[in-house]
């Protein structure tokens, strides 16, 4: 047993100092949603893999730390699900436009089952009921129902992944792969627990799970819009300065395209119309130029798009059938109010030396002068000139 406990102690030294590194290497903005809830969740995890070291090393000593071990053993058993907890609420930042009632059904319940296990634990420990461990003569033990606890664990899992499954159409394309897979990597690490005697695969699995997300959603969420998928600002002028850098040899050009009227769609059929129109729009931006093209959200109802197609009369081409499939786009006020958007574009003049600040002036200026022109001819089609 010694070798698994020193394996045991390597790993939970490993793994709290990779957990360490999550957080120190978490960039986001910590106002997110999203950042807010996966900083606690990484918290929890160090909180726990802390505990479970110092444990490993009462044990190992024995005698009067046997006490610190038991102290230990007992915060990991009562507080380990409300890592389950923070999990589905790191998930559910991502799932904001899912049915919410069944969101917060799924809360509740992982919610319920931390306090319940926390209960249970407690009255198991004052009462002597040995359930889920026991000591006897400094040497840790498994209770009756470690097992079943375990299992349930392992059950607790695949209610993350079935959460998931539920709300897919809610996630970004780009989160879903590893949002889906850190249950099946977390749920794999409970099941290896219940079989490995005194080696917190869990929590390695838990902390490995997190190292994916944060390499393939939270570094590449400082850089997205999260309500259409496309870049955000920071990741506009990041690309923008790139293609500044780069122009000499590769020209580009770019389009600043903003929604006509979006005030009056938030006003008469409320933002979540706006946020569908955003991301239709999003979409159609995204099929009408190359992969290697820019697509970003520049701000409230204006996207820009930084292409390396630079001959005018194709940018016009496909401004012009960017606008005639915006028209159609088919969302659930169509008829209504018809969508329109207005644009300005400009190839960028390596000569000419301007910087990403006064660029994005001159296409946002051309865009202004365009949707000013649209306004002046609903104003006449209305008679109201």
């Amino acid at each position: 047993m010694a070798n698994f406990l020193n394996g045991g102690i390597v790993l939970n030294i490993y793994t709290l100092f990779l957990a360490l590194l999550l957080l120190v290497f978490q960039e986001n903005d910590r106002k997110s949603k999203s950042n807010k809830a996966f900083i606690k969740l990484v918290l929890a995890l160090i909180s726990l893999v802390l505990v479970s070291v110092i444990g490993d090393f009462a044990n190992e000593a024995g005698g009067k730390w046997i006490a610190l071990a038991e102290a230990s053993t007992f915060f990991v058993f009562a507080f380990d699900p409300f890592g389950f907890l923070f999990s589905l609420s790191y998930i559910d930042s991502y799932t904001v436009y899912g049915d919410k009632k069944k969101r917060e059904f799924f809360v509740w319940l992982f919610r319920g089952y931390a306090v319940l296990n926390l209960v249970l634990v407690t009255v198991s420990q004052i009462f002597g009921l040995n359930w889920y461990y026991y000591y006897v003569d400094g040497t840790y033990h498994r209770g009756a129902f470690y097992i079943v606890r375990g299992l349930f664990h392992v059950v607790l899992c695949v209610s993350v992944l079935l959460f998931v499954f539920m709300f897919k159409e809610c996630i970004i394309d780009t989160y879903k792969v590893p949002i889906m897979a850190f249950p099946l990597i977390v749920g794999i690490g409970g099941l290896l627990q219940v079989t490995l005697f005194n080696i917190n695969i869990e929590y390695a699995a838990t902390v490995f799970a997190c190292l994916i997300l944060l390499i393939y959603v939270q570094r590449r969420d400082v850089n997205l819009d999260y309500l259409t998928g496309t870049v955000n600002r920071r990741g506009i002028d990041m690309a923008m300065k790139r293609a500044i850098l780069e122009s000499k040899e590769k020209e580009f050009a770019a389009i600043m395209i903003d929604v006509d009227y979006f005030k009056t769609i938030n006003d008469n059929f409320g933002h979540k119309a706006g946020d569908e129109v955003l991301e239709c729009i999003a979409d159609v931006l995204r099929s009408s130029f190359e992969k290697n093209d820019i697509v970003g959200r520049f701000g409230g109802d204006e996207f820009c798009i930084i292409t390396r197609t630079n001959d005018e009369n194709e940018l016009n081409r496909k401004i012009d059938n960017i606008k005639d499939s915006v028209a159609c786009i088919d969302w659930s006020n169509k008829g209504k109010i018809d969508l329109s958007i207005s644009a300005g574009v400009a190839v960028y003049d390596y000569g000419s030396g301007m910087k990403v600040k006064d660029f994005l002036e001159t296409i946002d200026r051309r865009m202004y002068e365009e949707k000013m022109e649209h306004h002046l001819s609903d104003r006449r089609h209305l008679g109201c000139i």
